[in-house]
């Protein structure tokens, strides 16, 4: 998973149970106003829960923010494969006590500029692919 801007200090990069890669921002498709690099991690399997990046932490849970700007949560239709909640398609089926504090942390966290830029980049591409004509034969 892609960490946030800034949660890289939270780590000190040595950790035995991750994998680090760099990813230039021009040479993959992120959001416009972020610049420079970007790290993604991978779990080696095993995890100390208490210190996993904030993606998996709020994993199978994405930020949506609609056109007018409202924050929404949506299951993340790009785990339905490691997911069985997902491919339920039901958020409701999640703990309502998980969602509210998952609520909480974005809407903290999209008080940053280059957070929230990339949520409504994100909520856009997310918009563009239900009108897909591919999606009706879902």
């Amino acid at each position: 998973m892609y960490l946030l801007p800034g949660e890289e200090v939270m780590f000190n990069r040595n950790e035995e149970w991750l994998t680090w890669q760099e990813h230039a921002t021009e040479e993959y498709e992120f959001c416009p106003s972020w610049s420079g690099v970007v790290y993604f991690v991978s779990c080696r399997g095993v995890c100390p829960r208490e210190k996993r990046p904030f993606a998996c932490r709020t994993f199978p849970v994405l930020p949506y923010l609609s056109p007018g700007g409202a924050l929404e949560l949506r299951l993340d239709e790009a785990a339905v494969p490691v997911c069985p909640l997902v491919k339920a398609g039901d958020i409701s089926l999640l703990d309502r006590r998980f969602l509210a504090r998952v609520r909480l942390a974005w809407e903290e966290l999209i008080k940053d500029p280059l957070i929230r830029d990339h949520v409504e980049w994100e909520s856009r591409a997310l918009d563009r692919r239900a009108g897909e004509p591919w999606r009706k034969l879902l």
